[in-house]
This record gives C-alpha cells, sequence and structure tokens, in this order.
C-alpha cells in the first residue's frame, strides 16, 4: 500500500487492531470467554488474523480500565484458565463505541458511494494512477442506520 513501508503494518492492518476492543466488548456482552476462546470467535468475527498476544494485553488494560473482570476456572482437562467478564463500565463504553462506529459507518458509507461515481462519471480505468480496484463495485449499501443513539437494551444497562 502507497505510503507505508513493506516492513511495517499497513493502514488494513492498523484499522483492524483499532476495532479490537469494541469487537471483544461486544463478544464479551453477548457471553463471557477465556483468552485463547476470544481469539477464536475474533477469528469467527472477521478478525482471524488477531495476533493473541495483543489480544491478552487488551484484556488486561481493560481490565485495569474496568471495562471487564477476569477469574480463574479449573478446567477438568486441563490447566485453570482466566474467564472474562464484560462490567457496567464495559457496557457503557460499548454504547460509546457503538454510537462512534454508527458515525463512522455513515462516513464509510458516503465514501463508497463517492467512489463509485467517481468510477462512473470518471473511467479512471485505465488512466496512470488509477485505482487498481477501478471498474469494480463494492456491493450495494443500504441507507446506514442511525446510530446516533445507542439500543434500548444498551441504554438501560446506564441506569
Amino acid at each position: 500500500m502507497p505510503g507505508y513501508p513493506e516492513d511495517t503494518m499497513t493502514g488494513h492492518e492498523v484499522e483492524r487492531r483499532a476495532l479490537l476492543t469494541p469487537v471483544l466488548l461486544l463478544l464479551l456482552a453477548e457471553r463471557q470467554g477465556h483468552g485463547y476462546e476470544l481469539v477464536q470467535r475474533l477469528g469467527a468475527f472477521g478478525c482471524g488474523d488477531a495476533d493473541q498476544a495483543h489480544v491478552y494485553r487488551l484484556l488486561r488494560g481493560m481490565e485495569s480500565s474496568g471495562e471487564v473482570t477476569s477469574h480463574w476456572h479449573a478446567s477438568e482437562s486441563g490447566p485453570a484458565r482466566r474467564v472474562y467478564a464484560i462490567t457496567q463500565q464495559g457496557a457503557m463504553n460499548l454504547a460509546l463505541w457503538f454510537v462512534r462506529l454508527g458515525e463512522l459507518h455513515g462516513t464509510l458509507h458516503l465514501f463508497l458511494e463517492r467512489y463509485v461515481q467517481l468510477e462512473d462519471v470518471g473511467g479512471r480505468a485505465g488512466r496512470e494512477g488509477a485505482s487498481p480496484h477501478a471498474g469494480t463495485r463494492p456491493p450495494d449499501h443500504a441507507r446506514p442506520p442511525d446510530h446516533s443513539r445507542p439500543p434500548d437494551h444498551m441504554r438501560r444497562m446506564r441506569k
């Protein structure tokens, strides 16, 4: 990717890494889990390239900031595992992430619409410096939902 040296993280990887915190909060809001299980669930969420050590560092940071708690759970078939659960503070932060990501969703939607218009009108395909994806269209996107307020169940958690 232009602007990113080959030996560093690409912009795409940086963006994906930035989303790990809200995704972990969402996964823990769905149900508690131990670190390895959360890494597996991140994979099912589309974050399969998440570095396991980074995920554990995030979880420790989230615990020290009060977003999650953990306890040791003894297993009959293996070593004890640290199980993480979301806290009230974590649920409130998840609701804030919902609003922020909703706003970003609207911006991304506008970007994709404008890019398609640029491709349709400008016919950049074949021109020097054209996008490597010229002539391709992103999937059709519905109007972005209103994310200006968290859903009712998240607002109730704050009370």
